[in-house]
C-alpha cells in the first residue's frame, strides 16, 4: 500500500502550468503558509499538513506561482521524510533543487534545503554522498558568507559520520571552514555541533561539555555529554546522563510507533478512496447500459464495450484480492515467527527454580512486546550460585537478540568460576567489539557462597537491588558504566555477608518506570513500601514476595498499555544445609 502513498506525494510536485517570476511579497506570503504546514507537521499530524500542502499546491496553480510549486515540491520531501520514506524524500529535495535552477535563477539559494539532504545522508550512512552535494553546492556565488560557513560545517559533520573516522580529514575540512570565517571577518557563531566534533577529536573534554549545553538536539546534547564526562572521569554524571538518553531513545522510538500508526490510517483511508471510486464507476456503467437498452441500434457496440470494462475490472479486483491475499499471508507468518521467537526466548531464561535447603529462587519476566530486552540467569555449582539480571537499551528485535548474547556470554564466563568484575569486563570486551548498533546493558552480576552467606557481586549501571531481613535496604553500590557502553571499563567487586533469612530482591527499570495514563511513574519508593507492606504479612518467600509486586505494579498503572519489559528475580538465602 505504501506505493499509493508515494503517488499520493508525487501529485504534490510538479503542476503542469508554469507562472511567473515570484516578488518578495509572494516569497514571504509561502514562507509563512510553510512555517504553518511545518508546526502542523511536527506537531500535530502527517495526514493533516500533507492537505495543506494540497490546498497550497491548488493555490499555486489557480495563481501561475513558480515559487509555490517550489515550495510545495520543498514540503513534500519533509513529508515524506516524516513518514520514513528516504529515498522519496531525496529525491523530491532534488526536484527541488532542479526546479528553482530552471524557473527561479534569480531566486538566494536555501540553505535548509542542504541541512536536509546532509541529514538524510547522515541517517543513511552515506556521508560521502553529502559531502558530494556539499561540494557542488559551494560552486555557486550566489551563497552569502555566513551560508558558505554554514555549508563547510555541514561538511565536517558529514566527515565526522563516517566509519573510520578520518581525524585528518575533519581537521581539513575544519581548518577551510575557520579560514572562511577570518577572511570573511565573520562574527556570528559556528554551528555548535561541528566545534562539539572538535572539542572531542582534540580530546578538550570541558570545552566538549560547555558547547554540548548549548545544543537543541537532545540526542545529540546527550551524546556529547556522555563523552564529556567519560574523558573528564566523571562516571556518575556519565552514568546519568546513560539513563536519561536511554529513556529519551524509548521515548523516540514510542513517536515512531504512532506515526507508524497514524501512517497505516493513511494508507486504509487510500484503500477505502480506491473502493469508493471502483463503486462509482460500476454506477457510471450501469448508467451506460442503460443507454445502451434504450440505443437499440448501438446494443452490440455498447455491450461489447461493458464487456471489455467488465473483465478488465474482474481482472484488476482479482489482482488486488491476489495482492491483499499475499499481505495477509505475510503479516500472519511474521507474527507466528514472533510468537515462536518469543517462545524460544522466554525457555532461555530458567523456568524451573531449584528446591534446596540452604536457598528459595523465584523470577519472573513480562516483555512489553513479542520480543523482550530483559534477561535473568542463574546456576548452581560446588556450592555457588551465579546469577545476573540485565535490560537491554531498545525495544523489539534487535533488543532481543541483543540480550541472547548477552545472557550466553554470561553462561559462558561464570562457568569458568570466576569472579563478577572478570565476569563483566569479559563480557563487555565482547560487546563493545564493533558495536555499531551502539546498544548496551545495564547488568548486575553476584556469586553467592551458599556455605558461609558471602554474596559477592558486581554492579555495571543496574537498578540497586534491596536486601529483606527485619527491615528493607538498598545494597551499597559502585556505580559503573553499563555493559557495551565503554570499552575498557574498569568493574570491581563489592562484597557483604547475608544472614540466614535474608532475600535480595532484584528487578529492570520496567518496575520504577511503570507509569499511569497521567505520566506518574511507579518509582522506588513504592517498591519499598510495598515490600515493607509484604514483612509484616510474614509471607517474605520470594515467589509471593514478586506475585504480590507484579500484582502492585499492575494495580497501579490500571489500563494503561505496558511500555517496557517487568522482570524481577528474589533469592532467599536460607543458611541450612543437609
Amino acid at each position: 500500500m505504501k506505493k499509493y502513498l508515494i503517488l499520493l506525494l508525487s501529485c504534490l510536485c510538479f503542476p503542469a502550468r508554469m507562472a511567473a517570476q515570484t516578488d518578495d511579497k509572494e516569497e514571504q506570503f509561502y514562507n509563512d503558509w510553510y512555517d504553518r504546514i511545518s508546526y502542523v507537521l511536527d506537531n500535530v499530524s502527517t495526514r493533516k499538513a500533507i492537505d495543506m500542502i494540497g490546498e497550497m499546491r491548488d493555490y499555486a496553480d489557480r495563481h501561475d506561482s513558480k515559487y509555490g510549486f517550489f515550495m510545495v515540491t520543498y514540503l513534500s520531501a519533509h513529508v515524506a521524510r516524516d513518514m520514513g520514506m528516504s529515498e522519496r524524500a531525496e529525491e523530491l529535495m532534488l526536484q527541488s533543487i532542479d526546479y528553482k535552477k530552471r524557473n527561479l535563477p534569480q531566486m538566494k539559494p536555501k540553505i535548509q534545503v542542504y541541512y536536509f539532504l546532509t541529514h538524510i545522508y547522515n541517517d543513511r550512512n552515506q556521508g560521502e554522498k553529502a559531502i558530494q552535494a556539499l561540494d557542488n553546492a559551494l560552486k555557486h556565488s550566489a551563497w552569502s558568507s555566513e551560508d558558505r560557513i554554514a555549508l563547510l560545517s555541514l561538511k565536517c559533520d558529514a566527515v565526522a559520520g563516517i566509519e573510520p573516522l578520518d581525524t585528518a580529514r575533519f581537521m581539513d575540512y575544519y581548518g577551510q571552514m575557520h579560514d572562511a570565517v577570518r577572511d570573511n571577518h565573520y562574527k556570528g557563531d559556528v554551528n555548535t555541533n561541528t566545534e562539539c566534533y572538535h572539542a572531542e577529536f582534540t580530546h578538550d573534554y570541558q570545552r566538549l561539555l560547555d558547547l554540548a549545553e548549548k545544543l537543541t538536539n537532545k540526542a545529540e546534547r546527550l551524546k556529547f555529554k556522555i563523552s564529556a564526562y567519560d574523558g573528564l572521569g566523571r562516571n556518575q554524571e556519565a552514568i546519568d546522563s546513560f539513563r536519561v538518553y536511554k529513556t529519551w531513545t524509548d521515548k523516540q522510538y514510542n513517536e515512531e510507533m504512532r506515526k507508524l500508526t497514524e501512517m497505516n490510517a493513511l494508507e486504509l483511508e487510500v484503500a477505502r478512496a480506491e473502493n469508493e471510486t471502483s463503486t462509482l464507476q460500476l454506477h457510471n456503467q450501469r448508467v451506460i447500459l442503460v443507454a445502451i437498452v434504450c440505443g437499440l441500434l448501438l446494443i452490440a457496440v455498447f455491450l461489447s464495450a461493458y464487456l471489455y470494462r467488465r473483465q478488465l475490472q474482474i481482472r484488476q479486483l482479482k489482482q488486488a484480492y491476489d495482492r491483499l491475499e499475499e499481505v495477509t499471508i505475510q503479516k500472519e507468518r511474521i507474527e507466528s515467527e514472533l510468537r515462536i521467537a518469543h517462545d524460544i526466548q522466554m525457555k532461555m531464561v530458567p523456568n524451573v527454580f531449584p528446591t534446596r535447603p540452604d536457598i528459595d529462587i523465584y523470577a519472573s519476566m513480562i516483555p512489553a512486546k513479542e520480543m523482550c530486552g530483559d534477561l535473568y540467569d542463574f546456576f548452581v555449582r560446588n556450592d555457588q550460585l551465579y546469577f545476573c539480571i540485565g535490560d537491554v537499551t531498545g525495544k523489539g528485535v534487535p533488543a532481543a537478540l541483543f540480550m541472547t548474547v548477552t545472557k550466553n556470554l554470561f553462561r559462558a564466563y561464570a562457568s569458568n568460576e570466576s569472579t563478577p568484575d572478570y565476569i563483566v569486563s569479559q563480557m563487555n570486551h565482547n560487546l563493545t567489539e564493533d558495536n555499531k548498533s551502539h546498544m548496551f546493558v545495564t547488568l548486575f552480576v553476584g556469586i553467592l557462597d551458599l556455605t558461609s552467606g558471602l554474596l559477592r557481586y558486581c554492579n555495571a549501571g543496574h537498578e540497586d537491588p534491596i536486601i529483606v531481613n527485619r527491615e528493607t535496604r538498598l545494597l551499597p553500590i559502585n556505580r559503573i558504566f553499563p555493559v557495551g557502553a565503554v570499552a575498557g571499563t574498569p568493574y570491581q567487586t563489592q562484597a557483604i555477608v547475608m544472614e540466614p533469612q535474608t532475600t535480595i530482591f532484584l528487578y529492570t527499570d520496567g518496575v520504577t518506570e511503570a507509569m499511569t495514563a497521567d505520566k506518574k511513574m511507579f518509582g522506588r519508593e513504592q517498591i519499598l513500601d510495598e515490600i515493607n507492606r509484604t514483612i509484616q504479612t510474614g509471607q517474605v518467600a520470594p515467589k509471593a514476595l514478586i506475585e504480590r509486586m507484579t500484582a502492585a505494579v499492575q494495580a497501579f498503572v490500571g489500563d494503561t498499555e505496558q511500555s517496557d519489559d517487568l522482570t524481577m528475580l528474589a533469592i532467599n538465602y536460607l543458611g541450612q544445609r543437609t
